[in-house]
């Protein structure tokens, strides 16, 4: 386990020394760039909440200006968050659907990647602080759900793996609590080294799978699970905390 003391993003946004303008760029966009600043402000303005196939056209054009990089065939729905932009990646014919938030906020983090034919559901969020997330090729983020990696907690979603909705993987670990008298905030938190899901996962809706855990090729968790050990290749598991109940190899 490590400790994480690093600013967070409440203080930097609380930060006397700088200005409200330069606050608000931080946490949008990333950089003191002042042109990208006004062309992402303008393309978010006129094209973010356009319903139909003038709005998917529309942003298939634009959006591709204000983000690292976009493969070909992508899908924008309708009023998406965005933050830091230029830290987002995106591969071919992915689908990132109504509402969801992409949000790659850090200082020296890579940001998001997401790999092709990948479909981020309604509502659903990838977040940053200081940390990367990537998310494979061929993979479902279910509807609602969460993907939030903190300093030193990357997550890693390897190809065609299936979260159900209301799914949370939970990058980084808990503040610290052992002194009584100093705020949670400023005693720091711990990191347990982020989360891996190799290839051909199955996630239930609502599991929820905490920091430090490696989940298996080929295994399945059932709804409502709570992972906080690692999962064995090809295995079922299921319950608070998550156990293993079944062995998918054995199956004929």
């Amino acid at each position: 386990m490590k400790k994480n003391t690093q600013k967070t993003l409440q203080d930097q946004l609380q930060d006397n020394s700088q200005s409200s303008f330069s606050r608000y760029q931080a946490l949008a966009i990333g950089n003191d760039s002042l042109w990208y600043l006004i062309k992402f402000e303008l393309i978010v303005l006129l094209f973010s909440r356009i319903p139909g196939a003038l709005g998917l056209l529309l942003r298939k054009w634009f959006y591709p200006t204000i983000l690292g990089s976009v493969g070909k065939g992508v899908i924008f729905g309708r009023s998406l968050t965005i933050r830091h932009g230029l830290k987002i990646r995106i591969g071919d014919n992915v689908t990132v659907d109504d509402f969801a938030v992409l949000d790659a906020k850090g200082g020296g983090n890579l940001g998001i990647n997401i790999g092709e034919s990948t479909i981020i559901s309604r509502n659903a969020v990838l977040s940053c602080k200081g940390a990367n997330i990537s998310i494979g090729s061929h993979c479902t983020l279910g509807i609602n759900s969460i993907v939030h990696a903190r300093d030193g907690s990357n997550v890693e979603v390897s190809d065609y793996v299936l979260c159900g909705a209301f799914c949370y993987l939970i990058g980084g670990g808990p503040f610290i609590t052992e002194d009584l008298d100093i705020p949670f905030k400023e005693q720091g938190m711990i990191s347990n080294g982020g989360i891996r899901i190799d290839r051909n996962v199955w996630l239930g809706s609502s599991v929820q799978i905490m920091d430090g855990v490696k989940i298996g090729t080929g295994s399945i968790i059932g709804s409502n699970a709570v992972v906080n050990k690692d999962v064995s290749n090809y295995s079922i598991s299921a319950g608070v905390p998550a156990k293993k109940i079944k062995d998918r190899r054995t199956d004929n």
